[in-house]
C-alpha cells in the first residue's frame, strides 16, 4: 500500500496551513488518494504526489479552471506525463494552449516536498515512546530528548544553528523531522510564494 499522510501531516510536508487543504477539499479542488469514515467523521489521506499537487496549487498566482486543476492533478498526483494543456518537462510543468506556452518552474517545490517526506519517514523510525523514559514522552531513539521540546524551539523561531548547539547528539535528519513536527496543526497563514511562472517562446 502506498505511503499516505493525514491532513495535518500533508500540510506540514507541503509547508502550508491545514486550513488551506481543508478549504481545497470543501471546494473539491483536491481529491485525496484515500477517504474513509471514522465514526461520523470523514478522514482524508494524501500520497506524496497529492502533497506536491496541493503545494503547487496553493502557490499558483491566479485561479485555474476545474478542468485545468483536474488535468494538473493527473500530472502531479497520478504521474501522467501529459494531461490536457499540462505536460512535464524535466522537473517543471509546461502549459500549452494554442500558440501560448507557459513554463511553471516547480523544481524548488518538488525538492521541498521530497526533503520533508524523507524527514517524515526518518522521524517515524527515530521517535520512540516507552513508559520507562520520561513517562512515555516521545523522544529521539537512544536519548532522553523529547521531540515536543525540540519542535517547540523551531516553533518559537530559534535558529537551527542554536538548537543544534544545544543538542549535539542529534543529527541533521533529527532536526529536519523536529522542524516538520513543529508545523503539525499549524495555524492558518499565507504561504510564501515560490512558484515561478514565465511565458515560453513557441
Amino acid at each position: 500500500m502506498p505511503e499516505l499522510f493525514s491532513v495535518n501531516e500533508a500540510a506540514a510536508i507541503a509547508e502550508i496551513s491545514p486550513e488551506t487543504i481543508r478549504t481545497a477539499l470543501e471546494k473539491k479542488s483536491v481529491a485525496p488518494s484515500r477517504r474513509y469514515r471514522a465514526g461520523k467523521a470523514v478522514r482524508h489521506q494524501f500520497s506524496p504526489g497529492d502533497v506536491l499537487y496541493v503545494k503547487v496549487l496553493s502557490e499558483f498566482p491566479f485561479p485555474l479552471s476545474k478542468q485545468d486543476k483536474r488535468s494538473l492533478a493527473q500530472v502531479l498526483a497520478q504521474g501522467h506525463r501529459k494531461a490536457s494543456h499540462w505536460s512535464l518537462e524535466d522537473a517543471d510543468l509546461v502549459y500549452r494552449s494554442g500558440n501560448m506556452q507557459v513554463l511553471v518552474q516547480c523544481k524548488t517545490l518538488r525538492q521541498t516536498v521530497d526533503q520533508n517526506v524523507t524527514a517524515f519517514r526518518w522521524g517515524k523510525q527515530r521517535i520512540v515512546s516507552s513508559p520507562d523514559i520520561l513517562e512515555g514522552e516521545p523522544v529521539f531513539r537512544g536519548t532522553r530528548i523529547p521531540l515536543r521540546h525540540v519542535a517547540s524551539l523551531f516553533r518559537k523561531g530559534i535558529p537551527a544553528e542554536e538548537i543544534a548547539e544545544d543538542f549535539p547528539s542529534l543529527t541533521g535528519l533529527d532536526f529536519a523531522y523536529a522542524r516538520l513536527a513543529s508545523r503539525f496543526g499549524e495555524k492558518p497563514g499565507r504561504p510564501k510564494k515560490r512558484l515561478l511562472i514565465k511565458r515560453k517562446r513557441a
